[in-house]
């Protein structure tokens, strides 16, 4: 706030009206953190609603305010492109995802799972996508509590969770959802969701659009070689843990279509878990870590990659606004504030993970060393990924196929992605 009302009043009315503004705040309590999540109670296992990766919104949770904290500067730009944490996984949560997915052909460059690899670096690079028309209003005075839709166990919402433990300067309430809440009752101003979803939503709302790049989940495959599983052809006919219409299930698709198989030559198991009767699984963080422990490491043979060492699919868990919301100074304005703490916030996970560990393991249900496992298989580039457009377009084709309709072509796709927020935030 100092250092931009000090380009309309002097250097010592600037301090006088910070001072006063700060006392004020801290009078007010005017910060916070979300939902039943830090400090709330624990959900065991790695439970959640079916929402948020990929699927209909959930009942929204009575939010609990958490602790708070004054905002960092406005977050930085080098948030985009630095090293990230390298992962997997789509949600944390335990549960499927309801809501039909699929894509074509994958997209992304060679990626191994653990290493840390920044996301494509686009302070504003165009992805072919619409900029809402004008910026927020003026960057003063107090930002108001804001609210996110998502899977409340999702450990890929580790950037939220950090950016409400003070980053952002008000509360940040997360419920039970996804893009579905949006056009709702109550409606969230922002939601999360992986980009599976957001085609399947976008269909009956086209006023759908995405503004960030939360979290790039790399799947991966864990099979038994005691069932019988060597390489990826030795799935036919064996039952794989996935969950029908989501993200894991369009992992799947292209990993069985490199050995020309599909998903009707396997069965479809449950939710992967330390105890799952799955002869192969393929989901998302943290049951993907919890799944991989119940095997012996001399019975345990992963893939994710293509013949020639490229990653084959990444989920893109990314944060949704309407174009309306976008419209809108006052709102807009908010979702700008929110986008810059969760830059700030994915910066401070990559250098180092276990600063948001104590704020996940309450939300997640899983301990601190599952974590950071399944920390191993996510990456916070703190952007929004230059190949968006490029993913959108290639999964639509399946999700299309599976749902009887007419694919949409890239230029109509476009209008999804709005890079301008990210822009606005990184302050160009």
């Amino acid at each position: 706030m100092r250092w931009q009302l000090g380009k309309v009043f002097p250097l010592r009315s600037v301090s006088l009206s910070y001072c006063a503004v700060l006392a004020c705040a801290v009078a007010c309590n005017n910060s916070g953190s979300s939902d039943s999540d830090s400090g709330g109670a624990q959900q065991s296992g790695a439970a959640g609603s079916l929402a948020d990766h990929g699927g209909a919104a959930g009942a929204a949770a009575a939010p609990t305010q958490g602790s708070s904290g004054m905002p960092a500067s406005g977050g930085t730009n080098s948030a985009v492109a630095g090293s990230a944490t390298a992962g997997s996984g789509d949600t944390g949560g335990g549960t499927t995802k309801a809501g039909a997915t699929d894509g074509g052909s994958s997209t992304a460059g060679a990626e191994n799972a653990g290493t840390a690899n920044a996301g494509s670096a686009n302070a504003g690079a165009a992805h072919g996508g619409t900029a809402s028309a004008g910026k927020g209003g003026a960057d003063t005075g107090p930002y108001p509590d804001i609210t996110l839709a998502g899977l409340t166990t999702a450990v890929e919402l580790a950037p939220v969770r950090l950016a409400a433990n003070g980053i952002y300067p008000a509360k940040v309430n997360v419920t039970s959802g996804g893009v579905d809440a949006l056009f709702g009752s109550n409606a969230p101003l922002v939601a999360t969701n992986a980009e599976t979803q957001a085609l399947r939503s976008s269909v009956q709302h086209p006023n759908l659009r995405i503004i960030f790049t939360v979290c790039e989940g790399l799947y991966r495959i864990v099979a038994k070689k005691s069932a019988g599983i060597m390489t990826l052809s030795d799935l036919k006919g064996k039952t794989v843990d996935y969950s029908s219409g989501t993200s894991s299930a369009y992992f799947l698709h292209q990993m069985l279509a490199l050995v020309s198989l599909s998903e009707s030559d396997v069965k479809t198991g449950t939710t992967p878990s330390a105890n799952s009767g799955g002869q192969a699984a393929a989901f998302w963080e943290p049951n993907m870590a919890q799944y991989a422990a119940g095997i012996s490491a001399s019975d345990r043979v992963e893939f994710q990659k293509d013949p020639q060492g490229h990653e084959v699919y990444r989920e893109l868990f990314d944060l949704h606004a309407t174009a309306e919301s976008l419209a809108d100074a006052n709102k807009r304005r908010t979702i700008v504030g929110f986008v810059r703490s969760l830059i700030t916030a994915s910066e401070q996970i990559r250098n180092d993970p276990t600063v948001v560990y104590p704020l996940m393991t309450g939300p997640t249900g899983v301990s601190q060393a599952v974590l950071s496992e399944s920390f191993k298989y996510e990456r916070y580039a703190g952007t929004l990924v230059s190949d968006a457009l490029d993913q959108l377009t290639t999964e639509e084709v399946w999700h299309a196929k599976n749902n009887n309709r007419t694919a949409r072509g890239r230029a109509e796709l476009a209008k999804l992605i709005d890079t301008s927020v990210l822009q606005e935030a990184l302050g160009n």
